[in-house]
């Protein structure tokens, strides 16, 4: 990796994204960041010896690359682009991983996520007008290993979910190595682990300066998706198609991939289906803003708000 820092206290890291910001205030830590998915990644250590986790974060840093490498959407070479140009290939099993289960949030949300519209998302990153299209998540099999795209209006878009799923692995990999307390901050999706609550604050969506609440949690992954980093001159045209009532949804799960997925979900449904949603899936907890930046919260998410310094 490129760079490594000691600091003490940690001060503020992950502003971008529609990302939750992370800050603490307690231990002394390592910081060791470097680009991923387009942007950065840091990897925050707490009380653990410098010289002993280099090589891990080597590690860790190079499988995240292997892992961006399957599902790099602007990758020709990646696993997903091959998918999309060849229509019918042989995957590899972390492809599977997470294709499944973006595919059940899809049947959930009755198609309201859909990953086949990887197509209106270029054309909206790229400023261009939409194209209807005649194709749904339903027109992606599965058998074996081999996934078949069987409708041409189909680009398979797995942005929701599989940096989600990179983050809890690299997490997983620094864990294995006997590392207890950190966290993975990629930008908009975050794992925290070990003994310690972390404080994660999340960016207000209209003013960048600005927290809008501030969560206290470990052993957990979150992820906040909005309309404010990524848009065609106004919010409505934003990088998530098919924006409905909320102007940012924040998740904390189990995994950093649940929350991802669930967060662009709920950011896509009439608020009417994202309460039947969180009240069917009680092990997620949700906080909504508002167009009118009213805040809403869900599944005893109360419970984990910190009020000290918003």
């Amino acid at each position: 990796m490129s760079r490594t820092t000691l600091i003490a206290p940690i001060h503020a890291t992950g502003v971008s994204e529609a990302a939750p910001v992370v800050l603490d205030t307690t231990m002394k830590e390592i910081a060791y960041t470097n680009k991923l998915f387009g942007k950065e990644i840091e990897i925050v250590l707490f009380d653990t010896e410098e010289e002993l986790i280099h090589d891990i974060l080597e590690e860790a840093y190079s499988e995240a690359l292997r892992l961006q490498k399957i599902f790099n959407l602007y990758d020709n070479k990646s696993c997903l682009s091959l998918l999309n140009k060849n229509r019918k290939i042989a995957v590899p099993k972390e492809f599977l991983e997470v294709l499944k289960v973006a595919l059940d949030m899809c049947r959930r949300t009755n198609g309201l996520y859909d990953i086949s519209l990887g197509k209106q998302f270029l054309q909206r990153k790229r400023n261009e007008d939409l194209t209807p299209l005649n194709c749904s998540f339903r027109d992606i099999k599965i058998n074996g290993d081999i996934v078949t795209l069987s409708n041409a209006d189909i680009i398979v878009d797995l942005g929701s979910i599989a940096k989600g799923y990179i983050t809890d692995k690299i997490a997983e990999f620094i864990q294995s190595k006997g590392v207890v307390s950190g966290l993975i901050d990629a930008r908009g999706d975050i794992s925290v682990f070990g003994k310690q609550k972390r404080i994660i604050y999340v960016q207000h969506p209209r003013e960048n300066d600005k927290f809008i609440s501030a969560l206290k949690l470990k052993n957990v992954g979150v992820a906040t998706s909005g309309d404010y980093n990524q848009f065609d001159k106004d919010y409505d045209k934003c990088h998530i198609i098919n924006q409905r009532d909320y102007i940012s949804v924040t998740v904390v799960a189990p995994t950093v991939m649940e929350a991802d997925a669930y967060a662009t979900a709920i950011f896509v449904m009439p608020k009417n289906d994202v309460k039947k949603l969180v009240r069917d899936n009680k092990h997620i907890k949700v906080l909504c803003i508002t167009k009118n930046l009213n805040i809403e919260i869900y599944n005893n998410l109360k419970e984990d708000i910190y009020k000290d310094e918003i």
